[in-house]
């Protein structure tokens, strides 16, 4: 399993939790088969296929907006969950009970077979899950640490059909996304039971949409290495003395961290914003709203045509050009303006009192791109992101040796969340 997706929707209210996962395979078998543990007896339901496929274009980041400067005249300041699913195949199946495992529930979710089960003891389980035909490479000690805390687990087996048959004769795919709804004091991911099948590590990408903000705990907080990016782009331009000592310490607890283990890596940020109704307006209406999200821009700005902005410039560059003699390089700045505000490649934001990051009286607020078929598919994600509610989107190369635990997702502090939803310098590809 070189990689995983994963998409958490929690509510802290109703201690409710569901993820969709749709696991990538590799190898050679004639089947293949998942065990994923979860704190209560899960509900299943099919998400649609492409699901990770639109939350990834709606999550690309759009570009910086660049000061546009017309010369002779600087105006440049300082850089400053959708509804709970109902339990899919079921029914009034009588449970079943056979090594200390009792089945709850059976079913099919898309075109993969379920159980869901409890055990009493890791060695029963074990064997059940060899009687069953599910052949489990790992070992009974990884089962054990989640019978103790009398956790639930949903096994399925996946037919190869679906994924691509490599050159060599193996298989490599994912599979239909699913979603697992179910009850639980935190939010979770089990990570643990994954060491299993991974071989040195998994690439795991979790998208985590809550009424908070939410991140990591401790060494796997996105804020280590999120925070130096933002800091270290902000220096120079506008960054106070306590930002520069938090940069300062972070940078410090990372040569630490690398010092005692060279092949340290942080979990990375790479979207997050708390959704309001320019976001949503991408899922209603995409071709028209998903290259600029919506137009939603700062407040005191306005988008002006691109006409109004020439008008505007030629009148301040004759203004400086009080004698006339530069009338032909005012000419050839106006068609050179023209040209880098191509009014189909993004908007043109004119701010009435410029201030803060990286602004100036007129901006350029370049486009996202993506073909018009893919960005048309944003209307499945309706229902599944709400209003008012944290989208944030993570990626963590996890090594084998680091899966001693499940992850656990604790609300950002209250004016701490970070919003990322533009091009850094440094952002990841």
């Amino acid at each position: 399993q070189p990689g995983q997706k994963g998409f958490i929707v929690w509510h802290q209210e109703e201690k409710i939790e569901s993820f969709t996962v749709q696991p990538k395979f590799e190898g050679n078998a004639l089947d293949f088969g998942m065990v994923i543990p979860t704190p209560s007896e899960p509900k299943l339901a099919e998400m649609p296929r492409d699901f990770f496929k639109d939350l990834a274009i709606y999550t690309i980041l759009m570009p910086l907006p660049k000061q546009l400067s017309i010369e002779g005249y600087d105006y440049r300041l300082r850089r400053g969950g959708g509804p709970y699913p109902e339990a899919a195949g079921g029914g009034n199946w009588d449970k079943a009970k056979k090594d200390g495992v009792t089945v709850l529930q059976h079913g099919v979710v898309g075109s993969l077979d379920y159980k869901v089960i409890v055990a009493e003891k890791a060695d029963g389980l074990y064997d059940w899950l060899k009687e069953n035909q599910y052949a489990y490479s790992g070992d009974a000690a990884t089962l054990d640490f989640y019978i103790k805390k009398k956790w639930f687990f949903t096994v399925m087996k996946i037919d190869p059909k679906q994924m691509k048959r490599a050159a060599n004769g193996s298989y490599t795919g994912e599979v239909t996304p699913t979603r697992f709804t179910f009850e639980s004091e935190k939010c979770i991911y089990p990570l643990k039971i994954t060491q299993i099948s991974v071989k040195d590590t998994t690439d795991a990408l979790l998208y985590v949409h809550s009424k908070e903000q939410m991140d990591l705990e401790g060494e796997l907080s996105f804020m280590h290495s999120y925070r130096c990016m933002y800091l270290t782009f902000m220096l120079g331009c506008g960054a106070n003395r306590e930002q520069q000592e938090e940069l300062q310490t972070r940078n410090q607890w990372m040569q630490k961290k690398k010092q005692a283990d060279p092949r340290f890596d942080t979990t990375k940020l790479e979207w997050a914003r708390k959704l309001g109704d320019s976001e949503i307006s991408v899922l209603e209406d995409p071709l028209k709203n998903y290259a600029q999200m919506g137009n939603a821009i700062p407040a005191g700005a306005k988008v002006i045509s691109q006409k109004d902005f020439l008008d505007e410039a030629k009148t301040q560059l004759e203004k400086e050009d009080k004698d006339g003699k530069n009338g032909e390089w005012v000419k050839q700045r106006l068609k050179e303006l023209e040209a880098e505000t191509n009014s189909e490649k993004g908007v043109i934001v004119k701010h009435e009192k410029p201030a803060g990051y990286y602004q100036a009286q007129y901006m350029w607020y370049p486009n996202r791109e993506a073909p018009d078929e893919d960005v048309k598919g944003l209307t499945r994600l309706k229902g599944h992101l709400q209003k008012g509610r944290w989208l944030t989107k993570i990626r963590k190369h996890i090594r084998k040796d680091e899966m001693s635990d499940d992850l656990v997702f604790v609300p950002v502090p209250s004016g701490q969340e970070q919003d990322y939803t533009r091009i850094m310098p440094t952002s990841p590809p």
